[in-house]
């Protein structure tokens, strides 16, 4: 009972218990005690490095495109398996549309893919789609998961963060651009600290692209201050998930104990945090009741984006103008009749419109707020003798703030380096900057080939997005709870191409959406398959996949012809349903509705309030992110249905969706279901399907619009919201 006592500071009972429970379930012992061990292990997957691995040769070489089938097929040969038949090239084009860009293609789009009868028309497409500019639109999302990015800091009050929305649009040109990707990770860690001093001047001007992408150390919920304890969460958090989506690894379980599965010591998250330590946030605004935290200077340097804010802010300006006198001629005549003649006081309608001009005139100021050149971003502490200098970081008892223990240096995890040495920070040549450098040692060393986990955690995530699961199942936890790589090997070979093709992910991308493993059916019937791989681990076909919401909701706008294609840009605010739109039209809420185009941008640019989703996206699985989240939920449920065929979004695009196939196909029935399915599912109706759709539409000539019906069918298809 020794070993248990040192890794677990628990009374004897209590550990019995906790032993017991582990034996119960039938856990082995040695998923207990893995954490006992800090840094006497040896070393093994995935922290060693990536080996210089040749693609094994198989014997189905027609199905190979690139080394990623031959180590798929590898396996699958082993066990008497093969690849599905490839997919068929109406079903490709639907899949590579949703897949790299989330939107569905176009008939003619579909045609001209399907009539292409170039070798390398599916190659020729893959690189039009990764060089499209709604590419960046579809991928972001997923990165902003990982950042736990918001528009409002969350708790109560849930203050908004006006600047928020540049981080946004920062990712989104950074996938755009292919932006290396050990570039966009030292720009998000140490934006601030990449420009080398050699002399003794002042610190350089931030330069404003890097002070942006700072914002993702900023993105966690936070609440009121409380001195001490505030700041040490507000590390911890840092901490824990620049580990979790950088490293793969859940450092933050080690801040109160040992980690409980993985040789993570509590020493190391305190030598990791100290890296945060000097992290400096501005003075919050004055009249900031929230106490959130200042902005720091950023110009706009996007292009046109100076030009576009300028003519956006003189617009609001004059809005805010109108809405201000409405609210004071208003007031005027009410404070009249209250000292002279009731009879002038106001009417319910022009109360109700003075209710409607103040919120107007609170939502204005909010986005002229949002219009500054400014980023929710942080910097180093000055130092001495301007600002406190290097903090002494301790291990704190329990993970409590108040209860300091051993003194620790920065330093990496030693599950990966093997060592608990202090990390070398190099300063400036006159040691003026103490504070400086630390999270730039720490970008500098997650990004080093030395470290054999960025680039693995990455090309994992990247075929967790593509294939629906990741070679490792938990993309940020390459712990043991992962279960480990069902092919080690490819990810290591990928891993390894990463670095080579200068940290690309679109290099990545291509490399992925070319392989045959990717463009296999997922429509294959295999009971040796099914019987000796029910989960499809080793990728026998491909993995259908339900869209999350912002695909579902891009996708019925893109049908109906109402998507509006303006990119970048301050938060949207789409209807919502009538009774929660009636609840926060006069309140205090954030939520300024926008009926018109403004409206219908692209689901990424939804204004993300922490304490309300809206309802439709929440409804298929899309929730304000508190935390760093890898993977997204897919249900399938009732209110999904209902929402799709009772609800008013649906309803008004399935009538906007009628008015586009009758104009682009004319008055026949038979052309207009042709086309609907074309628009919809990307394919013809099969004779039957036609056969039925005809019959509803001739059942509801008599009332409403037949079409619409036909319409909106079709939005409640399965095949609409999967990917085959």
């Amino acid at each position: 009972m020794m070993t248990v006592r040192k890794t677990f500071p628990l009374g004897r009972t209590a550990t019995l218990v906790i032993v017991f429970c582990f034996l119960a379930y039938g856990l082995p012992a040695n998923v207990l005690f893995a954490g006992s061990s800090p840094t006497n292990a040896v070393a093994v997957w995935p922290f060693t490095p990536p080996a210089d691995i040749t693609p094994p040769q198989v014997r189905h070489v027609d199905r190979v495109t690139n080394g990623i089938d031959q180590f798929i097929l590898a396996v699958l040969e082993d066990k008497g398996l093969t690849l599905a038949p490839a997919a068929s090239a109406r079903t490709l084009v639907r899949r590579l549309y949703f897949d790299v860009i989330g939107l569905p293609p176009s008939p003619a789009e579909v045609d001209a893919f399907v009539n292409d009868s170039d070798p390398k028309a599916y190659e020729k497409l893959v690189d039009k789609l990764l060089m499209d500019s709604r590419y960046g639109e579809r991928w972001a999302r997923f990165w902003l998961d990982l950042a736990r990015y918001a528009d409002t800091a969350g708790y109560e009050g849930d203050p908004d963060l006006p600047h928020a929305w540049r981080y946004r649009d920062y990712v989104i040109d950074a996938f755009n651009q292919d932006k290396p990707y050990d570039q966009f990770v030292l720009e998000q860690i140490a934006g601030d600290e990449t420009e080398e001093i050699m002399g003794a001047g002042d610190l350089p001007n931030l330069k404003p692209e890097p002070t942006v992408a700072l914002t993702f150390l900023r993105l966690a919920p936070f609440t009121e201050p409380r001195g001490d304890a505030t700041r040490h969460e507000m590390l911890s958090e840092m901490t824990a998930t620049v580990s979790s989506v950088f490293l793969g690894l859940t450092v933050g379980c080690a801040q109160c104990h040992n980690h409980k599965y993985d040789r993570i010591p509590t020493k190391d998250f305190y030598r990791m945090k100290a890296f945060f330590s000097t992290v400096q946030l501005e003075r919050p605004l004055p009249g900031d009741i929230f106490q959130i935290g200042g902005p720091l200077p950023a110009a706009f340097y996007r292009k046109g984006e100076k030009e576009w804010a300028t003519k956006l802010n003189e617009q609001r300006n004059a809005e805010l103008n109108e809405a201000r006198s409405l609210v004071a001629a208003l007031d005027k005549i009410d404070d009249v009749g209250k000292k002279s003649d009731p009879k002038i006081l106001l009417t319910p309608e022009q109360r109700a419109q003075r209710d409607m001009a103040k919120a107007r005139v609170r939502l204005l100021e909010q986005d002229l707020k949002r219009l500054q050149p400014v980023a929710m971003s942080l910097r180093h502490s000055y130092g001495p003798p301007f600002e406190p200098g290097v903090p002494t970081t301790h291990v704190l008892d329990r993970g409590e703030w108040d209860k300091p223990g051993e003194v620790v240096e920065p330093g990496f995890p030693s599950v990966i380096t093997g060592e608990q040495d202090p990390a070398l920070i190099r300063l400036d040549p006159f040691k003026r900057w103490p504070t400086r450098s630390r999270r730039l040692a720490l970008a500098q060393w997650i990004t080093s080939t030395n470290n054999p986990m960025t680039a693995r955690v990455m090309v994992n995530r990247l075929w967790d997005w593509h294939f629906g699961r990741g070679l490792v199942a938990t993309p940020s936890d390459f712990g043991k709870l992962s279960g480990g790589a069902s092919h080690p090997e490819l990810i290591d070979w990928l891993a390894r191409r990463f670095v080579d093709s200068k940290w690309s992910v679109k290099a990545m991308h291509r490399l992925m959406l070319n392989s045959a493993t990717y463009r296999q059916s997922s429509r294959h019937l295999d009971p040796k398959a099914e019987t000796t791989d029910p989960e499809n681990t080793l990728l026998w076909h491909f993995r259908s996949r339900r869209l999350e919401a912002e695909a579902v909701r891009d996708a019925v706008l893109a049908v109906s012809g109402q998507l509006n294609p303006e990119q970048f840009g301050l938060p949207i605010f789409p209807p919502l349903p009538e009774g929660l739109a009636e609840e926060v039209k006069y309140d205090s809420s954030k939520w300024a509705t926008q009926d018109g185009p403004e409206g219908r941008k692209r689901s990424i640019y939804i204004y993300q309030q922490r304490t309300m989703t809206m309802p439709f996206m929440q409804t298929f699985d899309s929730v304000v992110c508190d935390a760093s989240r890898d993977r997204r939920q897919a249900s399938v449920t009732p209110l999904q249905a209902l929402a799709m065929y009772n609800g008013r979004f649906a309803n008004e695009k399935a009538t906007d969706f009628a008015t586009r196939v009758r104009k682009d196909s004319g008055e026949s029935s038979v052309a207009q279901i042709q086309l609907t399915f074309k628009t919809a599912l990307g394919r013809e109706p099969a004779t039957e399907e036609a056969e039925r759709m005809q019959a509803l539409m001739n059942s509801s000539a008599a009332g409403g619009d037949a079409l619409a019906r036909v319409c909106r069918v079709l939005l409640n298809a399965n095949e609409f919201v999967y990917v085959e």
